[in-house]
Parts: C-alpha cells; sequence; structure tokens
C-alpha cells in the first residue's frame, strides 16, 4: 500500500474509486436492502395483490392487484371488529399507559438523581429491573392474583381469600395499562434520570434564592427543561405499547379487548395474510408518525441546552422533613413494580392451588415431578427434555441473534461513518434504522412473507432457527447501528492511518485497531439485543412453530392450556437466565444499566 495514501479515511466516497470501505458499504446495503427493506415492500404489496386463496372469491387471477383487503379492513360491515375497535382500543391503552409510565419515572428520577432521599443506590438498582423483565411477566403475575371463573385453571389468590374480581379488574382496558405501566415506567426513569443529571442544581437554588417555592421551582424551571427528554419518552413508550403483544393477548383475550397486535395475530391464525398486512402497514404508519415527531422535536433541542462549558454543579436538595416518608413512599412504588409480581410468580409455581397457603399445598413436582399433579402427561419443567431444548433454543436463537446484531450493527456504523458524507453513507443510516418503526409483531408478518416460501437461491426458512436468529438479529439492529455510529464518530482516523503506512491491509487495521477500540459499544449492543431476544414475544409469535419454540411461546402455549404454574415457571426461567448474563456482562464491561443506557 502507498505510504502517500494517508487522506482522512472519512474523505473516501464514490469518487476516489472502488476501495475497501465502499466495498463494504455497498454489501452492507445489498444486505440490508434483503433483509430490512425487501420484507417491508413485501408487506406493502401484500396489502393490495391477490392470495391464491382469494383467487376464487374474487373472480381475479392470484397476484393480481385489488384493493379488497384494504376495503375489508377499512370499509366493510366488520371493519369495525377487524381494525378500527383495535385501533381505537390500542390508542385509549397506549395514552393511558404513556401518561402512568412518565408519571412513575419523572418521580422516581426526580427523587433519585435530584434529592437526598435515603436508600438511593437500592432503588436506582430497583427501578430499572422491570425493564429486564418480560413485558406480559406482570400481566402473569395479574392472572395469578385476580383470575376469576371467566377463564378455566386454577383460581386465583384473591378467590382463594374469598374474593371474586369483578370482570373488569381481572381483564381489559384496566389491568392492561397498569401492567404495562409497570414494565415501561423503567423507559422514563432512564431518559429522565440522564436528563436530570445534565441539569445545573444552581438553577433550582437561586430561583428558591429569590423566593420561589420548591413546587413553583419543579413546574417553571425543570418542566421546561425536561422538555426533550419528556417527548422522547413519550414517543418511545407509546410505540412500544403499540407493538405489545403478550399482555393484550393475555389479559385482553377474556374480555374481548382486540389491540393492533392481537388483531393481527387473529387474522394470521385465520389465514387472512391481505388483513394481516393491512394491520402491520398501520402499525408501521404510526410508527413512523411517531418518528418524524421525534425528529421535529429534535430540530427544537437548542433551545433547552443545559450543558456548556462553563462549570456545573449538581446538589441534590435537602428534603428535610419530606426525606422519610418520600423514601417510604418510593420503597413501596418499588416494592409494588418489582417484588410483589416476582414473588407471585415464584409462590404460583410451588402450589398445587395458588394462594391456598397451607403445608400440603406447597410442592415441587412442577419443577421436578415425572408428572405433575394438574394434568396428565405433562411432566415438570426441569424433567421435560421438550423444556430443555426450548431453553437451549431460546439461549442459541438469542445470542446468534445478539452476534449477528453487534457484528453487523458495527460493520454499518463504520461504513456508515467511513463514507461520510456519501450517498450510500445516508443509505446505509436510513436503512438500518427502519426496524425502529415497524413493530415486533409487524416485523414478524414482514420476515414470514419474506421467508414462508423458496425465493431464488434462497430456499424457504420458516419453521427453522435460522429465520429466529435473522429475525431477532436485524430487529435489534438500529439500537446497534446507532450506538456503533455514535462511537466511532468519536474515533478518530490516527490509529488506523498509521497501520496503513505501515502497509496494513483493511482486515487487519478492522481487526487489530477498531474492534478493540470499540468492543464496549460492541459488547453493550450485543448485550442489549440478547436481553431483548429472551425476552421478545411479539417478533417470534408467528415465526416459532412446534419443534422449534422458545421460552417465551412456550409460556404463552402453557397459558392457553390453562396450565398456569407451568406458564409462571417458564418466565422465572426466562427472568433467571437475563438477570445471570445481565450480571456477568456488567461485571465484564464495567457498566451499569440502573446509570442508564447511553
Amino acid at each position: 500500500m502507498s505510504i502517500g495514501h494517508n487522506r482522512p479515511l472519512s474523505a473516501v466516497n464514490f469518487k476516489q474509486g472502488p476501495g475497501p470501505n465502499r466495498i463494504l458499504g455497498i454489501i452492507l446495503a445489498v444486505l440490508l436492502t434483503y433483509l430490512v427493506l425487501a420484507p417491508v415492500l413485501l408487506l406493502l404489496a401484500d396489502a393490495v395483490l391477490v392470495h391464491t386463496r382469494d383467487a376464487v372469491s374474487l373472480g381475479k387471477p392470484e397476484g393480481s392487484f385489488t384493493l379488497s383487503y384494504l376495503q375489508r379492513a377499512l370499509r366493510s360491515r366488520v371493519s369495525s371488529i377487524i381494525f378500527w375497535k383495535p385501533l381505537v382500543n390500542t390508542t385509549v391503552a397506549a395514552s393511558i399507559i404513556t401518561v402512568l409510565s412518565l408519571s412513575m419515572g419523572y418521580f422516581l428520577a426526580w427523587v433519585i438523581t435530584r434529592t437526598d432521599i435515603k436508600l438511593k443506590k437500592l432503588y436506582a438498582n430497583l427501578a430499572v429491573i422491570p425493564f429486564m423483565l418480560p413485558s406480559w411477566s406482570f400481566a402473569a403475575a395479574w392472572i395469578t392474583l385476580f383470575k376469576n371463573r371467566k377463564i378455566a385453571g386454577p383460581p386465583g389468590f384473591m378467590e382463594i381469600f374469598g374474593v371474586t374480581p369483578p370482570d373488569f379488574i381481572a381483564y381489559g382496558l384496566i389491568p392492561i395499562s397498569i401492567c404495562l405501566s409497570l414494565h415501561y415506567f423503567p423507559l422514563a426513569y432512564i431518559m429522565f434520570g440522564n436528563a436530570f443529571q445534565r441539569i445545573d442544581s444552581q438553577l433550582e437554588e437561586s430561583a428558591q434564592l429569590l423566593g420561589a417555592s420548591r413546587r413553583k421551582t419543579a413546574a417553571l424551571i425543570l418542566l421546561p427543561l425536561m422538555k426533550p427528554a419528556i417527548m422522547s419518552a413519550i414517543l418511545l413508550t407509546f410505540a412500544r405499547t403499540v407493538g405489545t403483544f403478550g399482555t393484550p393477548y393475555t389479559l385482553g383475550r377474556p374480555a374481548n379487548f382486540d389491540t393492533l397486535s392481537t388483531a393481527l395475530y387473529s387474522s394470521f391464525r385465520g389465514g387472512s395474510p391481505g388483513i394481516m398486512s393491512v394491520i402491520a402497514i398501520a402499525m408501521v404508519l404510526i410508527g413512523a408518525t411517531l418518528v418524524a415527531a421525534d425528529v421535529l422535536m429534535f430540530k427544537e433541542a437548542k433551545r433547552f441546552i443545559t450543558m456548556s462549558g462553563k462549570g456545573q454543579m449538581s446538589r441534590p436538595a435537602n428534603l428535610g422533613a419530606s426525606r422519610i416518608p418520600l423514601t417510604v413512599i418510593t420503597g413501596l412504588l418499588l416494592f409494588i413494580a418489582v417484588v410483589i409480581p416476582l414473588t407471585v410468580l415464584a409462590l404460583s409455581t410451588v402450589m398445587v392451588t395458588p394462594g391456598w397457603f397451607k403445608a400440603d399445598n406447597f410442592t415441587s413436582q412442577f419443577w421436578f415431578a415425572k408428572i405433575t399433579p394438574i394434568r396428565e402427561g405433562v411432566a415438570g419443567l426441569f424433567r421435560d427434555p421438550a423444556v430443555l431444548k426450548v431453553i437451549g433454543n431460546s439461549v442459541l436463537s438469542a445470542g446468534l441473534g445478539a452476534v449477528i446484531c453487534g457484528v453487523l450493527g458495527t460493520l454499518v456504523g463504520y461504513a456508515a461513518i467511513r463514507l461520510h458524507p456519501a450517498v450510500l453513507s445516508k443509505y446505509l443510516r436510513y436503512v438500518s434504522f427502519l426496524p425502529y418503526l415497524v413493530p415486533g409483531i409487524g416485523f414478524s408478518a414482514a420476515f414470514l412473507l419474506l421467508f414462508a416460501a423458496p425465493r431464488g437461491p434462497i430456499p424457504a426458512l420458516y419453521g427453522t432457527l435460522l429465520l429466529l436468529v435473522l429475525a431477532m438479529g436485524i430487529m435489534y439492529l438500529p439500537y446497534s447501528a446507532r450506538s456503533s455510529i455514535a462511537s466511532i464518530s468519536q474515533m478518530g482516523n490516527g490509529p488506523e492511518e498509521a497501520a496503513m503506512i505501515l502497509g496494513a491491509r483493511w482486515f487487519t487495521r478492522f481487526r487489530l485497531i477498531v474492534m478493540p477500540i470499540q468492543r464496549r459499544a460492541i459488547f453493550a449492543g450485543m448485550l442489549l439485543a440478547f436481553i431483548q431476544g429472551m425476552n421478545e414475544l411479539s417478533l417470534v409469535i408467528m415465526l416459532a412453530v412446534p419443534g422449534m419454540e422458545v421460552l417465551t411461546t412456550l409460556s404463552i402455549r402453557y397459558t392457553d392450556n390453562a396450565l398456569l404454574q407451568m406458564s409462571n415457571g417458564v418466565i422465572l426461567i426466562i427472568v433467571a437466565v437475563t438477570f445471570v448474563l445481565t450480571f456477568i456482562a456488567q461485571r465484564l464491561s464495567g457498566s451499569n444499566f440502573a446509570q442508564g443506557l447511553g
């Protein structure tokens, strides 16, 4: 390699000839076009093309253009059931969940980061635990506590205590809103906590010196400065709620409370791929609208700058007489959000009749028996070879998906920065972010369309582990790619340029220089992808088939068969694996989720 070739690597573009970075960019562009853009385009086409099973009834040849699916979903006698009612339910539930999650997150972030509350470190760690639990674990705990005789299975704790919860408490909008709020408030807490730490405490102290009360200071100073974080938390929470499947499926089904995610799944199970595509497109449009709003808000970010080159103070406020009461209230809130759900789930797995606290009612059979007492032919979780295989499937699919996500995200980040400002760089940035716009179950539907049948040299992958691995690797790519773009943009060109002068080839430079420097960012992206993959249900519910199940789909299958103890046991297995791997990863990387994700 020529010694004179020492121009900045970021200057490489189309006009300089086909260098290694440009070749890498082209390969990545082709790969992402197939794995990201093509599934979404197929989803759009699937909503307006005649399917094989509908060719006769519609009187049109297969593959011809039709508006029948759009008309049936939007303007037919059953459209209210298929689309409009689920859309309204989704909007109402997402709005309530967003308000509750942000309220809880804001309160906890303020108390933990801005005051002298007691047990601050303990509370900071407890506050992020719900983020690492499966979203429907709270729904499973709710069913265990408040289940009534409307659905089959063992009675809930409350019925054992002599209280029969009414249907609107046991199922439907209220429990869905509460359970998902308990799951999503850590997102708001993390975002608000990071924002609070960047606000100079001298602003509050100055206001109070001028006679402003603590309440007035919070309303007129803190709240306006928190506007960007609040808007981001609103958009992120709302978008995640729209795509959530497990909780609406578990708690909404008995009350006929359908959301867009459960309506999409019903269309899939009912053999209506055209309607499924229409619903999925609606979810994509909601996601795109939210991201567009986020972009508009980001343009206003300079109005809310709270960090500068000047000195900054972060001094916790003295709560005085309120310190003990707020410590107790915060502890109670986290006890309800973390300790009670996990305790209820754990107790239910060692009781023949959940909630019956008698010595002869406790048992380990649901974990270790050859035959459990609740269903003939059903073995304990650790004695069932099928369950052990499913654990292996989950760890393998989530692990390989995390590796693909981390490696691919790093390559995308590297190419996007080193090709800047080429058109190819912008294309990689936008396409790698596209999965963020698609809710999990919508992305599952798109991948199902792409890989359900052979396409050219690519065989049908439906029902294989490879499809799950690819889906997980691509679904979480936005997190890994954006993290890599941010990290690599902070890495200068000097080390690579020095290696180029010494004659090192591109692969050697990337392996011995870029990868070691970026190892923490790569590791963090892979860890997040693994945690999400272990907890994922919306993405895999339509891709996992019998014989290729994962833990999340196994839990839902147990729920469908009224095997409450077994379902809760599977959730605890997911939690245990996730926590152990997270603990090990944090030890190795020196990171701490309680201190933020960014």
